[in-house]
């Protein structure tokens, strides 16, 4: 069946009015696609331009939003999935501000706070976690910034190197020459920390992939029910692997599928080879996206990255535990590159 993939719309004044709209039609046009779990074609037509919407929603919500005098002084960095043109129907709204000096983040924060307010009919989901730019970590100088990664690197504990690697997935959205410091900084210190590389891979990574000791998918109950976290025990790893490994071998690409490329150019993959990871990457991209899209549709905002084994025909379950093996092969890969430095704390 042939599916046509909803036209972008990038002009401001009609994302304004329009971006419930929006969300839907993508939404809906996503789960008309038939074609079976081997078939990544059309839904990579359809990723690929809805990166180009979602970023024009957010640059267009922040101009609607937030007053020239702080566009003017504050510069909007996106973050994770974001930056890495990897965003889903109901991705968190992930982003960092960079700042003229003497920028006061108690003057900023309720212009920013009516901006992400203003994103979520649109698919924005608040972050969880705070990752936004009314979170002081997020917010701030380029002298602020460097400072605050620089004491993070002297004390390079779990949540200060959880840190460290969120910043390297940023890209800004707007003219930020003063973010490319901070970025260079980033990059620097974690490429050429062996502990910090220890960390990711045996802290971040080691353990994660939902398969069963003996092989097969990780199933978890709920109820009656099993379920998969799919961003948790899939996507997680496999993209936090390819960023670890980039991140050693000099690669600067920032999206995951051309991440996977260049090192596989490298020979940086050992055994796994290109096509193989792609396919795992793709397939679990589109999973996840297809959850998120029935989840809005529904008018669910809370479990949207839970997979129903019931909902999964055959074919999707045994392309699920496919895959999984290669994600699995991929942890194991990362694992035995960084091994825990000696004398390290």
């Amino acid at each position: 069946m042939a599916v046509d993939v909803p036209a972008c719309v990038t002009e401001a004044g009609e994302i304004r009015e329009r971006g419930r709209q929006l969300q839907r039609a993508w939404c809906e046009s996503l789960l008309a696609d038939e074609s079976p779990p081997s078939d990544s074609a059309w839904f990579q037509r359809w990723f690929t331009a809805f990166q180009t919407q979602r970023r024009a929603l957010v640059v267009a919500g922040w101009t609607e939003v937030v007053s020239p005098d702080l566009r003017r002084r504050a510069r909007l960095i996106a973050l994770g999935s974001l930056a890495r043109a990897e965003d889903l129907p109901q991705s968190d709204l992930d982003f960092a501000l960079v700042t003229e000096a003497h920028v006061p983040l108690a003057d900023a924060a309720p212009e920013i706070e009516r901006f992400v307010r203003f994103m979520g009919p649109m698919g924005f989901s608040p972050c969880m976690g705070h990752v936004m730019g009314s979170n002081p970590r997020w917010f701030g100088s380029s002298g602020a910034w460097l400072e605050r990664i620089r004491s993070y690197a002297a004390f390079p504990d779990w949540a200060h190197a959880r840190y460290l690697y969120m910043t390297v997935d940023a890209l800004p959205l707007e003219d930020a020459p003063e973010w490319a410091p901070v970025a260079a900084a980033v990059r620097e210190i974690l490429a050429g920390s062996p502990f910090l590389k220890w960390q990711m891979a045996h802290l971040g990574i080691r353990g994660t992939v939902g398969v069963r000791a003996l092989g097969g998918v990780r199933w978890q109950a709920r109820g009656r029910e099993r379920v998969f976290a799919v961003k948790e025990r899939f996507l997680a790893p496999l993209i936090h692997a390819l960023r670890l490994l980039s991140l050693h071998h000099g690669v600067e690409e920032l999206e995951s599928v051309k991440r996977a490329s260049a090192l596989a150019r490298m020979g940086a993959l050992g055994h796994l080879d290109e096509d193989r990871l792609l396919r795992a990457l793709w397939f679990g991209l589109r999973l996840r996206a297809r959850r998120h899209a029935e989840c809005w549709l529904k008018g669910q905002r809370e479990d949207v990255d839970l997979v129903f084994r019931s909902a999964l025909s055959p074919a999707w379950q045994e392309a699920l535990e496919e895959h999984l093996r290669t994600v699995h092969a991929l942890e194991r890969l990362v694992c035995h590159a960084f091994s825990r430095p000696r004398g390290s704390r």
